[in-house]
Parts: C-alpha cells; structure tokens; sequence
C-alpha cells in the first residue's frame, strides 16, 4: 500500500515539475540541469532519476511511436548528453 502511494505522488511530483520547467527561462533551465548533473556525478540517484524524467517527454516525442526500446535508449542518450554539457560547460567534473 505505501508503495502505491509513493508512486503516485512521484508522478504527481514530476508532473509538477515538468510544468515548471516549462515555464522557466533558458538559463533557469541550464542551472537545474547543471545542479542535477553535479548531483548526479557525485552518485546522487535522484538526481539522475530527475534528469531522466526531464528528457523522457522530449524523448517519447522523437521516438513518435516506435517503441519503449527506442525512448529507452533516447533517455539514455540525452541522460549522457546532459552530463557531457554539465563537464564541458564548468558545472561539472567527471
């Protein structure tokens, strides 16, 4: 039962947050995503888990259909992505 209800609020929690981001400014953006990526680097799960729920939406967009393996491998992509931006930029080191 409690774990049920966690996965709903965590739905709800990023539903919400995606919602933000969306309204937020580019460079509002950029300093999450590099914040997470920091996070994540340093082995942060949530992090991670919050950067990868950030890109699903752009990803199930790309993949338009083609199957889960297809956003799967999308989410793991732009995860990469983000990481790499946050090294190249300064946010981040490896």
């Amino acid at each position: 039962m409690t774990k049920a209800s966690t996965l709903s609020i965590e739905q709800e929690t990023d539903t919400h947050f995606l919602a933000r981001m969306d309204t937020a400014s580019a460079e509002e953006r950029d300093a999450v995503f590099a914040d997470l990526a920091e996070r994540a680097l340093a082995g942060d799960e949530l992090a991670a888990r919050t950067i990868r729920v950030l890109v699903l939406p752009a990803c199930r967009r790309i993949a338009d259909g083609k199957g889960e393996h297809l956003v799967a491998a999308l989410v793991d992509a732009a995860y990469e992505e983000v990481l790499d931006w946050a090294v190249t930029e300064g946010w981040a080191t490896r």
